[in-house]
């Protein structure tokens, strides 16, 4: 059973292109902020016992990520020089260059760690793999692709790349930056999840010619953003904050939009990334918060349906069978190739992919790349999500 409830405002803050009235502008440090006071959607009102369950688990895992974040060495070479000890103050189980099937921390790891905290997720409980070993393997899985054989240019069609980074923060960028820059290098776009401002910012600087954008992150430093190459000129920046607040559930997060001009031949487009509520505290239950998250996506959308738009990231909700999702299909938005049912993340699932309004005809085939998997390596050694690929004409 649910309620309809009226949401005040879409809490968006635009750099550049942003509506200026009914709203309330503020000038701080060169960047314009913008409050839509307009009337938001009516959105679906969860019964008081499973707001309360949903908010109770959210606060829980949010201790939990706090208690169990690692820190990664900034400078890869000190991998050799950390013994275990040091390893495992830096809250990893040990240290690995390489992992068998047999290999007992691989295995522990694989099904989530060791008993204390198992099944939770989060960004503890694994191993610090070699940062030169996950470049090897890195190399080997993204090499030759089809989408991402060569290096992202001025000429030709974009490539996006939609990348759960699973708590992405400077350290782990520093960590693994060689194995970054093969991504960065290959992507005019990437749309990046479960990362912090300072993350991004370190992968911009790994090439040169792009740079990063990222939202406010939340109390677990998750935040959403963009890295994008200098083929594109950012016409405006706003952050969709209304989908972060919803019903008083913590730690959600924002859709987070670029306006882009595609210097090339003009083109202009909407990009939006996004990472919806996780399934925590049941599918069905935290189904209606993502269902209000793409109403409030739809509703701060409806102006713009002679735009063509490309919303990408961790929808948290199975591409090839969701309902959640209905509200943006409702509003012209498609899922690309929406009978894939490859999984993207270590749980199974189809839980990263594209929608599109006005792109049909120019989007590629998009491809999956293990990025969760890597080879001779244990489950999850850079991130739990896979990397979805797509050419854009």
């Amino acid at each position: 059973m649910s309620k309809k409830i009226t949401t005040k405002g879409n809490g968006r803050t635009s750099k550049t292109g942003a509506k200026k009235s009914p709203a309330k502008s503020i000038v701080n440090t060169g960047i314009e902020l913008v409050l839509d006071l307009q009337e938001g959607p009516e959105l679906e009102l969860l019964r008081p016992q499973d707001l309360a369950k949903l908010i109770k688990a959210e606060q829980a895992y949010s201790e939990h990520v706090q208690a169990t974040r690692p820190k990664y060495p900034e400078d890869p070479s000190m991998f050799d020089r950390l013994t275990p000890k040091q390893v495992e103050k830096r809250g990893f189980l040990g240290k690995l260059e390489t992992v068998s099937p047999t290999d007992l921390d691989g295995l522990l790891f694989a099904r989530g760690g060791k008993s204390k905290g198992k099944g939770k997720g989060g960004p503890g409980n694994r191993p610090l793999p070699s940062a030169s070993a996950v470049l090897s393997a890195v190399t080997q899985i993204v090499s030759g692709r089809r989408v991402v054989a060569g290096n992202a240019g001025m000429k030709g069609d974009l490539v996006m790349w939609e990348q759960n980074f699973e708590f992405g923060d400077p350290a782990k960028a520093k960590y693994f930056q060689d194995s970054y820059k093969l991504i960065v290098e290959r992507a005019h776009l990437i749309f990046a999840s479960e990362v912090d401002p300072g993350f991004l910012a370190h992968l911009a600087t790994l090439v040169p010619g792009y740079t990063s954008y990222c939202c406010k992150p939340n109390t677990r430093n998750q935040a959403v953003g963009f890295v994008l190459h200098n083929r594109f000129k950012v016409i405006s920046v706003t952050s969709h904050d209304a989908v972060a607040n919803v019903q008083g559930i913590p730690d959600l997060r924002p859709a987070y939009e670029l306006e882009l001009e595609d210097t090339t031949n003009g083109t202009r487009r909407k990009y939006i990334v996004v990472h919806l509520k996780s399934m925590r505290g049941g599918p069905q239950v935290s189904g209606v918060v993502r269902r209000n998250q793409a109403t409030i996506i739809a509703h701060v959308l409806k102006g713009s349906t002679n735009v063509e738009t490309l919303i990408a990231g961790d929808w948290n909700t199975f591409g090839d069978k969701t309902t959640d999702l209905d509200p943006l299909k409702n509003a012209g938005f498609k899922i690309v190739d929406p009978t894939d049912a490859r999984a993207t993340h270590t749980m199974g699932g189809r839980l990263d992919f594209y929608m599109e309004r006005g792109l049909s005809k120019k989007v590629g085939q998009p491809d999956v790349i293990s990025l969760n998997y890597l080879p001779g390596l244990p489950v999850r050694a850079i991130t739990d999500h896979a990397s979805v690929v797509m050419d854009v004409k």
